[in-house]
């Protein structure tokens, strides 16, 4: 199975409180397709799954048995086959699932499960397709391809998500057909992402080799549209500033999608033509579908894909007790023959008995593992959303705190008889949606800041669904710090760190909540070689002749998940350039916590 890039080792406490390196219990569920089959289809649904999952089965080698039960094909691949049936005798499920051991080379296990089920009453039906990676010792999680099952499944089935059909190509989109694509993104049924690749204005041979490894990529978890560059426009203009794209630009489009509301613009992520072509902006493909990959094995299957609906190692233990019972009852008057074909009965039912069994202990040790990885993402979930509670409720105290000021300056305004200037909004500046805008703005709009932060560094956060809540704080933190250096710099300028300036909240100045800035590193990073070296970021050599000094002053933009961005700048407001240098915008720097 193609992989990409392995997941980061992670440190664990132990009840102790010391430390101890372990790998991070990684979510094995790396994949998963939920396809609903149209009622016209669902006659054939079994048998046209059975029918995919044989053309699959066959392209990787291994003989293909599709009868019920369990088959080692090699020594490494074993197939299992459970189908249910009703009471009348109707087929209800069919699970086909294939598990690769690749133990030798570290790579783990592979399991890839079909399954296929019905709700005749309901006329429900889905070909549900889960990947599962399990690492062996000393091996890592990866990042996989899509297994080709899935387009084999969407070849086979029409297959819809809302009004649109889910395909292995991307739905071509011209001046003439414009209304499809916006149909498709404000299509409230709609349930997976989006994808929109914007034809750039002139033939890019890398931009359309992205696109192909992009639309595979995604196959079966979203619905990818090109637009054609001559209906680049046309489509800015109908969806609005801030839901449009530019040429070779690719945009996600989450479920929902409100045109015109520049609030709903935020939530659907931009990759910007000059990013996409940047060198050092690499595996753009894998940082595309990462969204829709995480929503995919994220949302819970419907109930019919479900194991219970499968009879399991309980039937055949059922065979095995009527055997037994069987030869248990069995007359003394029988003859030899009889008996000895009751016994070769009962040993093959014994033999399938053990071999369901051994099957069921190897997945039950597999499930295990995706317990254990389960736990720890509800654990991280749990933080991140009592973090964001407290975020909120902070927020939430002092937009009332600003509000009732402004409620009073605007009175005290009318009562000096300034009633338009107390009512006439100041003009808007927008909040930057991505790192990239962001990065396009930022020098021009702060001038009381010396950049040298890696601006790539700071658009790898796009990659992350909370990249526009990130992108607008970290724009307030430099606003905050642009302020902080108008108002320093001068022999009559504010005294004192940007903490006690945020703490301070100088009239008319920005500022930011004072308990997410930070002057100092704990010792533990401050005597450490790796820690500190990651905190040596670049400044002018009028500040230090070696290019370089120590920031350990930074502004915390999120303090949950193994993201959680960083804001690193060096006060020099009193120094050479009578400004402030940030030297550092992205995730956050390894600690004892994070490397």
């Amino acid at each position: 199975m193609p992989s990409r890039k392995p997941a980061p080792k992670a440190l664990r406490r132990d009840r102790g409180g010391s430390v101890r390196d372990e790998p991070r219990a990684e979510n094995p569920l790396v994949y998963r397709a939920v396809l609903p089959i149209p009622e016209d289809e669902q006659e054939q649904m079994f048998a046209g799954a059975r029918s995919c999952f044989t053309s699959w089965l066959e392209s990787k080698g291994p003989a293909t048995h599709l009868s019920s039960g369990v088959h080692r094909l090699t020594d490494t691949h074993t197939l299992t086959v459970t189908d249910s049936y009703d009471a009348d005798g109707h087929q209800t499920a069919l699970r086909l699932r294939l598990r690769e051991s690749r133990e030798d080379g570290r790579e783990g296990t592979w399991q890839t499960t079909l399954t296929s089920a019905v709700d005749r009453e309901s006329k429900a039906a889905y070909v549900g397709i889960d990947l599962e990676h399990h690492p062996g010792p000393g091996g890592r999680p990866v990042t996989p391809v899509p297994p080709r099952l899935v387009r084999e499944v969407l070849d086979h089935f029409t297959v819809p998500d809302g009004t649109t059909r889910l395909t292995t190509a991307p739905h071509l989109i011209g001046p003439d057909s414009l209304g499809l694509l916006t149909s498709a993104l404000t299509d409230p049924v709609r349930e997976l992402p989006l994808v929109l690749a914007a034809e750039p204005s002139n033939p890019d041979p890398a931009w359309e080799k992205l696109l192909t490894r992009v639309v595979r990529n995604l196959v079966g978890i979203a619905s990818v549209f090109r637009l054609g560059r001559e209906a680049v426009p046309a489509f800015r203009e109908a969806a609005g500033d801030r839901h449009g794209v530019f040429p070779g630009q690719i945009r996600t489009y989450l479920p929902e999608v409100a045109l015109g509301s520049a609030e709903d613009g935020r939530r659907h992520r931009v990759l910007a033509y000059r990013r996409l072509g940047d060198p050092g902006f690499r595996d753009a493909d894998v940082r595309i579908s990462r969204y829709p990959r995480q929503h995919a094995v994220t949302t819970p299957q419907p109930s019919l894909l479900a194991e219970s609906a499968f009879p399991g190692i309980e039937e055949v233990l059922k065979d095995l007790r009527a055997a037994r019972s069987q030869s248990a009852g069995s007359s003394g008057d029988e003859t030899v023959g009889s008996l000895r074909a009751q016994l070769n009965a009962a040993h093959e039912t014994i033999d399938r008995a053990l071999e369901e069994l051994s099957e069921a202990a190897g997945a039950r040790d597999l499930a295990e593992r995706s317990r254990r990885a389960l736990d720890e993402q509800l654990r991280e979930a749990t933080d991140r959303y009592e973090d964001e509670i407290a975020d909120h409720d902070a927020t939430q105290a002092q937009l009332s705190a600003l509000r009732h000021q402004v409620a009073v300056l605007q009175q005290r305004l009318v009562e000096a008889g300034r009633a338009e200037d107390a009512y006439t909004p100041p003009a808007e500046e927008p909040v930057p949606m991505s790192f990239a805008e962001l990065n396009e703005r930022v020098r021009e709009r702060m001038r009381h800041l010396v950049l040298t932060y890696d601006p790539g560094r700071a658009e790898d956060l796009d990659d992350h669904m909370k990249s526009s809540t990130w992108a607008s704080k970290v724009w307030d933190a430099l606003l905050a710090l642009d302020s902080y250096g108008a108002s320093s710099a001068g022999e009559q300028g504010f005294d004192g760190t940007f903490r006690d300036f945020c703490e301070a909240s100088p009239q008319g100045m920005r500022t930011y909540p004072v308990t997410r800035v930070a002057m100092v590193e704990s010792d533990s990073v401050r005597n450490d070689r790796k820690f500190r070296r990651q905190r040596m970021l670049p400044v002018p050599p009028e500040v230090d002749a070696s290019g370089r000094v120590f920031m350990e002053a930074h502004v915390k933009i999120d303090n949950k998940g193994r993201t959680a961005p960083r804001v690193h700048f060096y006060d020099d407001t009193a120094g050479a350039t009578g400004k402030v240098v940030v030297g550092y915008v992205g995730p956050h720097l390894s600690n004892t916590r994070t490397n």
